[in-house]
């Protein structure tokens, strides 16, 4: 099959990967964290103490998001479930789109120069190779279909990692296609529900 026609076949497969896993407990995955209620014990968080967690979220979302890419359920804790709200929220996936889309407009402009975001050279021969697997990334990202905030994590890593982002690293063990489809796997996991009384990651 022609390289060509294989990448499109690539593409449409990863756009419809959540149909493919269609089922109603899928449905779960982001309705769960916009409705979910941040309390514990039965008792609802007050303005203040809603306040407060935000801020230690602020402080702590490093932290946060790999305990989430490590696969820690996001119903453990108030602080672990506003930051699964954070990441699904369609702003973050809106953003996330418009920065892979901006990464292969960036390439595509680029001749015979070094390509550079934030002083971090791109591997422009990777990404050109799987251009369209980024591209199917990005519309995966701006659909309605839910997601789970995992997935989110592990496409954030995917921009901004320097060092293990096959994005930026030429020597890194997985090609940017390997990346994005784990990241597409990840999208469309459905999370376990766990109450907050649960031990902590």
């Amino acid at each position: 099959m022609p390289q060509a026609d294989q990448r499109h076949l690539d593409l449409q497969a990863l756009v419809s990967s959540t149909a493919r896993r269609r089922d109603p407990a899928l449905a779960m995955t982001e309705a769960n964290f916009h409705t979910f209620p941040l309390h514990r014990g039965g008792r609802s968080l007050a303005a203040g103490g809603l306040f407060v967690l935000r801020l230690r979220l602020y402080v702590a979302r490093g932290r946060l998001d790999r305990q989430i890419a490590a696969g820690c359920p996001c119903e453990l804790s108030p602080a672990l479930a506003l930051r699964a709200r954070q990441l699904i929220d369609p702003r973050t996936r809106q953003r996330l789109a418009r920065s892979l889309r901006g990464v292969v407009q960036y390439v595509d402009r680029a001749v015979g120069r070094p390509v550079l975001v934030s002083a971090v050279v791109i591997d422009r021969a990777a990404v050109s190779a799987d251009r369209e697997t980024i591209l199917g990334l990005a519309e995966r990202l701006e659909g309605v279909d839910p997601v789970n905030p995992r997935g989110i994590v592990l496409a954030q890593k995917l921009l901004t990692d320097g060092i293990d982002s096959p994005l930026f690293n030429r020597c890194c063990a997985r090609t940017i296609a390997e990346a994005v489809w784990e990241i597409a796997d990840a999208l469309g996991a459905d999370p376990p529900i766990t109450g907050f009384n649960a031990v902590v990651c």
